[in-house]
C-alpha cells in the first residue's frame, strides 16, 4: 500500500496547489480564473490567439480530467472525488499523458517569452506561480527536481516526463514528484 500512499498524496498536494477559491471544491470557475491569472501575467490581451489558445486548452483539460471525477455530478469536484479519480488514473499513465500533453504544449508556448522552445527557470516560476500560487521555495524544489540534465532549462519532453511521473510513479526516487513543490514526500 506504500505507492498509493504515495500517489495519494501528491493527488492531495495537486488538490491544495490547484484549488483557487479554498472552499473546498474546484469548478469550472477556478479554470477560467486559472486562465485569467496566467494571461494576465503573461500580458496576453484577452481576445488574442495566445490568450483564447490558453483558454480553450485548461477548459479542455477540465472537461477531460475534472468532469469525469465529479462522481455526483453536481458540477464541481470535491477533495473526495478528486483524491479517488487521480489514484485510479496513477494506473492508466498513457490517459493521463493524452489529457496533459496538449495543455502543456501551451503552457510553454505562453510562458516561454524568449521563444527558445524551452522554460528557463524565471520563466517556469511566472507559470507555476500564476497558475498554481507555488511559493519561491516550492519553484526552487520543482525546477531542481525537474531539470534533469543540469541545463537551467526545460524543455517540453523534459516538463512531459514530469508531469508523467507525479501523475502516476510509486517508485519515489523518480524526477518529478515535486512538480508543484515539496508534497512531503
Amino acid at each position: 500500500m506504500p505507492e498509493q500512499s504515495l500517489i495519494h498524496r501528491k493527488a492531495a498536494h495537486y488538490y491544495t496547489v490547484f484549488r483557487n477559491e479554498r472552499d473546498g471544491w474546484v469548478g469550472e470557475t477556478d479554470v477560467h480564473r486559472w486562465a485569467d491569472r496566467t494571461t494576465r501575467v503573461f500580458g496576453l490581451a484577452p481576445g488574442t490567439a495566445p490568450a483564447d489558445a490558453l483558454r480553450r486548452s485548461l477548459l479542455e483539460y477540465w472537461r477531460r480530467l475534472f468532469i469525469p471525477m465529479d462522481a455526483d455530478g453536481d458540477g464541481v469536484v470535491s477533495r473526495e472525488e478528486s483524491l479517488a479519480g487521480f489514484v485510479s488514473l496513477a494506473d492508466r499513465p498513457d490517459d493521463y499523458a493524452r489529457i496533459v500533453t496538449p495543455s502543456a504544449k501551451v503552457f510553454v508556448a505562453t510562458a516561454d517569452t524568449d521563444g527558445d522552445g524551452e522554460l528557463d527557470k524565471s520563466e517556469f516560476g511566472r507559470l507555476f506561480q500564476s497558475s498554481f500560487a507555488l511559493s519561491d521555495e516550492d519553484i526552487d524544489v520543482s525546477f531542481a527536481d525537474l531539470d534533469t540534465d543540469g541545463s537551467g532549462s526545460l524543455p517540453t519532453d523534459e516538463l512531459r516526463a514530469a508531469i508523467r511521473v507525479f501523475d502516476s510513479s510509486t517508485d519515489p526516487h523518480d524526477r518529478g514528484h515535486r512538480l508543484l513543490g515539496d508534497p512531503g514526500l
